[in-house]
């Protein structure tokens, strides 16, 4: 391409400060500035640019797609998890129920009673005679008085 068709374009910027591109010359501008703009692109450039614009939006909805699916994903994981932890604490507040219910229905002194043994002692024991013994004698009898 040659270079003539490239077309320039003046950058004006006003007193208050304001930006203004134009490709006539700048009118009470306080400052201008030509800015060269490269030529037009030729048909295989822009069928290049398109193909490389095309993949580019291609790539970026499968990363939005792959973050979606992932995003569900930790959301499935999330509600499953929060689930268990609702089963598991109406699991231990159905224990805790029936824990009290069996409380309830046992007295406050049910704690185990254990019998209290006597002391050993050596039982009695009475002696059994062999034979039948004689009876003792008879006392003397008294002499009359005067002894001698």
């Amino acid at each position: 391409m040659a270079a003539g068709h490239a077309a320039a374009v003046n950058k004006c910027i006003g007193a208050d400060g304001r930006i203004t591109y134009t490709d006539g010359p700048c009118g009470g501008a306080v400052r201008a500035e030509r800015i060269e703009t490269p030529p037009p692109l030729s048909r295989a450039e822009q069928a290049a640019a398109m193909w490389r614009s095309e993949r580019l939006v291609g790539e970026a909805r499968a990363l939005d797609a792959r973050r979606a699916r992932e995003q569900e994903l930790r959301r499935l994981q999330d509600e499953e998890l929060r689930q268990q932890e609702a089963m598991r604490q109406r699991q231990i507040e159905r224990e805790e129920t029936e824990h009290a219910a069996r409380m309830a229905a046992v007295p406050m002194y049910a704690a185990p009673i254990y019998p209290v043994y006597p002391r050993y002692r050596p039982p009695i024991v009475v002696p059994v005679p062999l034979r039948p013994q004689a009876p003792p004698p008879a006392p003397a009898q008294m002499r009359p008085y005067p002894f001698r």
